[in-house]
């Protein structure tokens, strides 16, 4: 039918096929809650979160103790923020591109996920292997090596626990890599309807693994760093990207503000009360069945809270520092570690200007590395990327 015998439905409303592969999908205040994502993980691990440290050094009142606690125990949830946007970003594009070719192309899917993720991941590793030969409190062990090699480090994590390596975030890439090999064909098969039965049975899976996981008395890192204890978030975003497809949440400046409030205040009051980031002490029964999925609804809620925030009023989402440091977010996750590694051995934290001074040049020293690496190792392969791209993201 042409629809231009139709004048009372204009042209530009129908989203068609042409349109939509013409048409970039990006949103820079995702960009923005990236970089906020990764400053809430580079908290956790910048202030301690152990009460007994401020009662030891008397450096805070015992009355704030438990809310600093609290605060940078809430920055680890930044990891399940990052589940659940990539979940979102991912189901998006596919679906898209699903509506634009009638089917999913799993292998050019694999090839621009490789070219995202590989080249920095492996170049890090490298990097990890030969530090302790600079550093000899960094150790890093055949069996977390060869994990990170096939993408299945975390899972060393839950046998071994925590590398004192500067590779130690590695393992949320393991995660999402192994949601990205198996999601597309899983999606494929399913129909707006089926997916959402997939969501629950997602939400189930994981809730049923960690029941089993706590009351078989294990440790915290064998939660912790569980694929399947962990689904919670990505199910979430994928649900969220089901639920708005590529609209935006029809939410006020005030709505938004207040639900990324309780967002931020649930995962303090978790993180506060449930004890979740003690890996080496057996995983709490009531923290790990209620804080996990409570953490993965507050990332949801947050998810939500920004998307589309920007016409709602919320401008500063779209300020360019902000939007570049969340463009170079991955790097800024991989190298944070190493970053305050370096800052560790130019400062002395032993003194609260002491401490500032290493947090600051831990964060500028990350930075740099990033955009370096952003700059002259990712985005060469981000450009061969676009090539595969059927539905384009953001620029490059």
């Amino acid at each position: 039918m042409d629809t231009h015998e139709i004048p009372a439905v204009p042209a530009i409303a129908v989203a068609t096929p042409d349109k939509l592969q013409s048409q970039r999908f990006y949103r820079p205040e995702l960009d923005t809650l990236r970089f906020f994502a990764f400053l809430g993980v580079f908290v956790f691990h910048v202030i301690p979160n152990d009460p007994s440290f401020y009662l030891t050094h008397q450096v805070l009142s015992p009355a704030v103790v438990p809310i600093v606690c609290a605060i940078s125990g809430a920055g680890a949830f930044g990891v399940d923020l990052f589940f659940a946007l990539s979940a979102y970003l991912i189901t998006i594009l596919l679906i898209r591109e699903e509506e634009v070719r009638r089917h999913i192309d799993i292998r050019a899917f694999y090839v621009r996920r490789i070219l995202r993720i590989w080249p920095l991941y492996f170049f890090f590793i490298a990097v990890a292997a030969f530090v302790p030969l600079w550093d000899r409190t960094q150790h890093l062990r055949w069996p977390y090596i060869v994990g990170y090699l096939l993408l299945a480090g975390n899972w060393v994590y839950a046998w071994q626990g925590l590398p004192h390596s500067i590779a130690g975030p590695l393992w949320s890439v393991s995660i999402e890599e192994q949601f990205y090999l198996l999601w597309p064909l899983a999606l494929r098969r399913m129909s707006r309807r089926q997916l959402v039965f997939g969501v629950i049975g997602l939400l189930l899976l994981a809730n049923a693994v960690r029941a089993y996981l706590v009351f078989s008395h294990v440790l915290g890192a064998a939660v912790e760093y569980n694929t399947f204890a962990r689904l919670d978030a990505i199910a979430l975003g994928i649900l969220v990207a089901y639920a708005l497809g590529s609209e935006v949440p029809t939410l006020s400046l005030f709505s938004r503000v207040a639900l990324a409030g309780c967002s931020l205040s649930l995962w303090c009051i978790v993180a506060g009360y449930t004890n979740l980031n003690a890996q080496t002490e057996v995983a709490p029964v009531l923290g790990t069945l209620l804080g996990r999925p409570l953490v993965a609804i507050a990332a949801a809620g947050m998810l939500i809270a920004v998307i589309g925030a920007p016409a709602a009023g919320a401008k500063i989402l779209t300020n360019l520092w902000l939007t570049y440091l969340g463009r170079i977010s991955y790097g800024l996750y991989v190298y944070h570690a190493a970053g305050l590694l370096i800052a560790r051995h130019l400062f002395r934290a032993n003194s609260i200007k002491g401490f500032t001074t290493y947090a600051l040049s831990g964060f500028i020293l990350t930075v740099i590395f990033s955009s370096i690496s952003y700059r002259w190792l990712e985005s060469p392969f981000l450009k061969m990327k676009e090539r595969f791209s059927v539905v384009r993201s953001r620029p490059v």
